[in-house]
This record gives structure tokens, C-alpha cells and sequence, in this order.
């Protein structure tokens, strides 16, 4: 008896919230944006490794290059230094740049809009003419705001 009274008060919070709530639009949490911009989170994460990668390298070199015996090993490990430098340094900025676009993408990752909307909002118009006898050709673009 105890089992069925406790059924049949669940059937009747289950049908009162199913007939009030608003039906749940399926949405995927993968959009492009958001799918882009883990991408480019992972991107400067491998990135950023790397930099440090290259500056130990770089340290390493450096230290090889204080007990150098000849000028040649000397000047080849200090140019070794300057390119683990140099690498350091670029990895380091790609990572910066990755970051600060995986997250702007992630930030403002709403719901994509329909792809024609966007097509209509962003249309250019290009216009290209050519002349044979005077060897050139003109493009021109237009938008309309």
C-alpha cells in the first residue's frame, strides 16, 4: 500500500512539472566558436611548453658555451644560444596570441547564427574588369552599410 501511494505521488509531481515547464530546445555545447577556441587554448598551452623547452635549451647552451675550449665550439654554441633565444621568444608570443583568441572565442560563444543571416549582414560586392589591349584589370570592391 505504502509503495503504491509513494508511485503514484511521483506520477503526480512528474505530470504537474512536465505540464508546466517549457519544452528544452536541443542545442549542441559544441559550436565552432567554442570548438575553435579549445583548440587554440591546447594550441597555447603546446606553445607555451615549448618556450620553456627552448629556454632551457638555451640555458644549457649557454653553459656549454662559458667552458668552450675553441673559438669555433665557442661562436657555434653561441649561435646555437641566439636561435634557442629567438625560438623562446616566438613561441612564447604565438602562445600569448592563441590565449587571447581562445578565449575571446570562448567568451562569446552564444549560439552560432544561421549562416545565411551572417552571409546577408557581411555581403560584399566585388566587381572585376579586364582590358587585353591595355594590360590591365581593375577590381573594386563595395559594401553597403
Amino acid at each position: 500500500m505504502r509503495k503504491r501511494v509513494s508511485q503514484a505521488l511521483c506520477w503526480l509531481i512528474a505530470a504537474a512539472v512536465g505540464l508546466t515547464a517549457e519544452p528544452v530546445q536541443a542545442k549542441s555545447f559544441f559550436t565552432s566558436r567554442r570548438t575553435f577556441g579549445v583548440l587554440f587554448l591546447g594550441g597555447s598551452a603546446v606553445m607555451a611548453k615549448k618556450a620553456i623547452d627552448f629556454r632551457r635549451d638555451a640555458d644549457r647552451s649557454y653553459d656549454d658555451y662559458k667552458l668552450a675550449r675553441t673559438s669555433e665550439e665557442a661562436e657555434r654554441l653561441f649561435d646555437r644560444t641566439g636561435d634557442y633565444d629567438t625560438k623562446s621568444k616566438m613561441s612564447i608570443g604565438l602562445s600569448v596570441v592563441l590565449l587571447a583568441s581562445g578565449l575571446r572565442l570562448i567568451l562569446s560563444s552564444g549560439v552560432d547564427e544561421d549562416p545565411a543571416k551572417i552571409r546577408q549582414k557581411k555581403k560584399l560586392n566585388v566587381d572585376m574588369t579586364s582590358d587585353v589591349n591595355k594590360r590591365m584589370i581593375k577590381v573594386a570592391v563595395k559594401r553597403h552599410f
